[in-house]
């Protein structure tokens, strides 16, 4: 899973010149979502929840693909937004309620964060969708003048590791409150982190 999401955001930069690349990179995360359900199906009630999400989320993605109308757009954005935040909560529930760290939970925990960065990739889009100036990219990186989905993954990676290389900057109210809770949010995931890890240290210690 882990993989399969780091590829997509590597893909995602080059996918906005490329449909092909873009259409792969949708089916990664429709993988994702399928990897996350699998990965909590012995969590009886989150795992029937999470297919009660993954459903619609992967249906509406693949209709996009298909017919990449506004409506159909708005609608996966959301389904998007809703199920990486599912996601990343069972996964953030599988790393605490585990009494040993193992590479399972090392990679869960990278899963989480790339979950993050995406799930306000799709949050940034949505605003983008109602509000076209709502992310100002500096024009000497965007000739073009369009913001696309995979400025939005880059942008949304650089405010949760609150990297801010500034080239990118939320302009309206909507889109700086959205920044300002992924940086709050990336800051208690670490906290949260090396909390749960220290406990952990010293509960083998004792």
């Amino acid at each position: 899973m882990s993989f399969a999401l780091a590829l997509s955001i590597v893909i995602y930069p080059f996918a906005d010149e490329a449909r092909g690349l873009r259409t792969l990179a949708q089916l990664l995360d429709v993988a994702v979502v399928l990897m996350v359900v699998r990965l909590i199906r012995a969590q009886a009630v989150m795992w029937r929840s999470g297919w009660v999400i993954a459903i619609p989320t992967i249906g509406l993605q693949l209709w996009h693909l298909a017919l990449p109308l506004a409506g159909v757009e708005l609608a996966m954005l959301i389904a998007q937004v809703v199920f990486h935040g599912y996601a990343a909560l069972a996964l953030l529930a599988y790393v605490l309620l585990d009494d040993e760290i193992t590479l399972d939970e090392l990679f869960a925990i990278a899963g989480i964060y790339m979950l993050l960065g995406l799930l306000w990739a799709s949050a940034y889009a949505i605003v983008i969708l109602f509000d076209p100036g709502a992310i100002f990219i500096n024009p000497t990186n965007n000739p073009d003048g369009v913001t696309g989905f995979g400025d939005l993954v880059y942008y949304s990676l650089t405010t949760l590791t609150s990297t801010g290389y500034g080239e990118i900057t939320p302009v309206s109210p909507a889109a700086r409150a959205l920044a300002m809770l992924q940086q709050i949010v990336g800051v208690l995931f670490v906290a949260i982190l090396i909390s749960r890890l220290t406990n952990l240290y010293r509960s083998r210690k004792g």
